[in-house]
């Protein structure tokens, strides 16, 4: 057995076993309350799981999210085939029954300033994800069926309605490009495309999610960039422009840098595109000059407790390491 694919459906064979055999969360041994009260702004995988085992020392946790569903990006930005609804609702409710206060469609910075939490709790921890889509910037990307792979996944996991059409482009080679390739095949799209500028052992997306791709029928077009998206019928993209690329010499990632084929433009049909190249974060309710922020746009913390440069206020997750 590829390893990859062992640990993948052992720990898939864990959770369902748990799942079905667990004990309530009440059972569990929990320290007294100590008095102490903790702000989490943000109700994804890091702020959950930091909640949970706050509580279960002793704290008061008042967690806040600017959607009216917990979950982050579990909840919208990973596809049903891959993590049930179900499976992930149930673990937001035992965090609940701990005793965790989750405090939905409460946007710090517009419903309740940063300031006031600062004040009014013991500490903040931070984990508001990378939730941006990170733009390629070229000519079109305003046009109508341009949709950025974060903001698709969303939809989708929102039932809201997404017209993609016959054919698809997904533009990056992580696992948000390769999801949102699986999840436009699964809304009903004929063919499904995955342009990547370098080759496909340079991709990032794990290699089982790569291979299931493939097998579902989606293509990979490899050393490929996109230059300009084509505007069609009523302002919709309709082709996206491209130029071939070479593998160069490697950059500072150990990767081999992708070099532009001198005149070698084509274009693509493609009636819905999907760039998903990376995801960034942005923290309205602080000013960048009141706290430590790397050039990447992640929090700079201690490395052992997590806390910022500013006194009382923890990041973690995406925020402070970035999303891949």
């Amino acid at each position: 057995l590829d390893e990859s694919v062992a640990i993948s459906d052992l720990k898939r064979f864990v959770a369902d076993y748990a799942h079905k055999n667990e004990k309530s969360c009440k059972n569990e041994i929990v320290f007294p309350r100590n008095g102490k009260h903790i702000a989490v702004i943000g109700a994804g995988a890091s702020g959950l799981t930091c909640a949970h085992y706050l509580n279960n020392i002793g704290y008061s946790v008042d967690v806040f999210e600017s959607e009216a569903i917990a979950g982050g990006v579990l909840a919208f930005g990973i596809p049903e085939y891959r993590l049930p609804q179900e499976v992930l609702q149930h673990e937001i409710d035992l965090i609940r029954e701990e005793g965790v206060n989750i405090k939905l469609n409460t946007e710090v910075g517009k419903d309740i300033k940063f300031e006031e939490l600062k004040a009014k709790y013991d500490a903040v921890y931070i984990a508001t994800g990378t939730q941006f889509p990170q733009k390629v910037n070229i000519f079109g990307e305003n046009l109508e069926g341009v949709i950025h792979g974060i903001d698709f996944l969303k939809k989708v996991n929102l039932n809201q309605d997404v017209n993609i059409g016959e054919t698809v482009a997904v533009i990056g080679g992580g696992n948000t490009a390769i999801d949102s390739a699986r999840t436009a095949l699964r809304l009903g799209a004929k063919k499904v495309m995955i342009l990547y500028r370098r080759t496909r052992d340079a991709m990032p997306a794990y290699e089982t999610e790569i291979e299931e791709a493939l097998e579902e029928g989606i293509e990979l077009i490899e050393l490929v960039a996109p230059t300009k998206f084509l505007n069609g019928k009523g302002g919709r993209v309709s082709k996206i422009e491209c130029v071939r690329m070479e593998l160069g010499d490697f950059d500072k990632s150990g990767r081999r840098r992708s070099v532009k084929v001198e005149d070698s433009t084509f274009t693509i049909d493609a009636d819905t595109v999907i760039p998903a190249v990376s995801q960034y974060s942005d923290l309205p309710f602080i000013r960048k000059d009141e706290i430590g922020v790397t050039k990447w746009g992640t929090f700079v913390v201690e490395n052992d407790t997590l806390m910022t440069t500013m006194e009382g206020v923890f990041a973690g997750g995406d925020v402070a390491r970035g999303p891949d």
